[in-house]
C-alpha cells in the first residue's frame, strides 16, 4: 500500500481517522496520505425537486463552513504528528482535498486507485450523500475498506479476526488485509464447521484457527462475531464485504449491515 484515502465526515471523528492512517501508512511502508473532505453540491441526488438558488447558496456556505472546520482540525493534527512543514521534507506525503463534487467523481476520481481507504462507520447524522459515500466507497472501488469506530482509542491490527467464508469477496478481503497481518501480535481465523480457509491464502502469516458455532441467520451470525471480538479484545475484523448485491442485502439482511450498524471494532473489508 503506498497511497492511502481517508475519507471524513463528522468533524469529532477526524483525529481518529487521522491518527489511524498515519500509523498505518508507517507500519506498511506507505509514502502518501489523501485527506478527502467531500462538500456536496447542492442539487445532487435531489432528482426534478431543485433547491432555490438562495437555498442553494445557503447550503454552499454550510459546506464551506463544514469543509474549513475539517481543515483546521487537520491543519492542527498535521503539525502534532509530522511537525513543521521544514520537518516534513522526508516525511509521508500528506494531501488536502477539499471539492465540491458528486459521489460518482469522488469514487472516479479518488478511490479506485486507493491501496486503502478509510472512513467512519455510518452515523445518524450524517447526510443522504454520504451515506451513498459509503455505499459507492463498498461496491464500486475494489478497494479494500478500513470502516473505524467512533471515538477509537486503541491500536489496530495488533489481536485480528478473519471471518472466512468460501467467497470472492472474502478471498480479496483477506488477500488485501496480508499487509497488515505482518505486523499482528495473533491473527485467528474463523470459520464455519467444514469450510476451512485454504492453508495457501495467508502466506507467510502465522495463525490459529476455530469454527463457528451454528447459529441461524446473519444478524445472529454477526452478533456472534462481535462477541468473540469482545471476549478475545481484538482491535480488527477482517471480513468479506456483502457477498450478494445491495438490494438482495437490503431485502435478506446480511452480516455486513449489520456490522455497519454496531460500530464496536474496526472492521477492513472488501467487496
Amino acid at each position: 500500500m503506498q497511497r492511502c484515502l481517508v475519507i471524513l465526515n463528522q468533524p469529532d471523528q477526524a483525529v481518529v481517522l487521522l491518527s489511524l492512517a498515519a500509523s498505518l501508512i508507517k507500519q506498511v511502508g506507505g509514502d502518501r496520505i489523501d485527506v478527502l473532505a467531500a462538500r456536496e453540491p447542492p442539487n445532487e441526488g435531489k432528482g426534478p425537486m431543485s433547491l432555490t438558488d438562495e437555498s442553494a447558496f445557503v447550503m454552499r456556505q454550510d459546506q464551506r463552513e463544514w469543509a474549513a472546520s475539517l481543515h483546521a482540525t487537520f491543519h492542527h493534527w498535521l503539525e502534532q504528528e509530522y511537525g513543521s512543514p521544514a520537518d516534513r521534507l522526508s516525511a509521508v506525503e500528506v494531501n488536502w482535498l477539499d471539492p465540491e463534487i458528486a459521489v460518482e467523481r469522488i469514487i472516479n476520481g479518488y478511490a479506485r486507485d486507493a491501496g486503502l481507504i478509510l472512513l467512519g462507520f455510518p452515523d445518524r447524522r450524517d447526510s443522504e450523500q454520504k451515506h451513498r459515500a459509503l455505499r459507492s466507497a463498498i461496491f464500486e472501488t475494489n478497494r479494500p475498506l478500513l470502516l473505524v469506530p467512533p471515538f477509537w482509542d486503541r491500536p489496530c491490527g495488533r489481536t485480528v479476526l478473519m471471518a472466512w467464508r468460501d467467497s470472492p469477496c472474502c478471498r480479496r478481503a483477506f488477500t488485501a488485509s496480508r499487509m497488515l497481518l505482518a505486523h499482528a501480535e495473533t491473527v485467528t481465523v474463523l470459520s464455519p464447521e467444514g469450510e476451512d480457509m485454504p492453508a495457501d491464502l495467508l502466506p507467510g502469516i502465522a495463525y490459529e484457527t476455530a469454527h463457528l458455532q451454528h447459529r441461524h441467520g446473519a444478524e445472529a451470525v454477526a452478533q456472534q462475531l462481535l462477541e468473540i471480538a469482545h471476549d478475545e479484545k481484538a482491535d480488527l475484523l477482517v471480513m468479506g464485504g456483502y457477498q450478494h448485491g445491495m438490494l438482495y442485502n437490503r431485502i435478506m439482511g446480511s452480516v455486513t449491515e449489520y456490522m455497519l450498524h454496531h460500530p464496536d471494532i474496526p472492521v477492513f473489508l472488501h467487496h
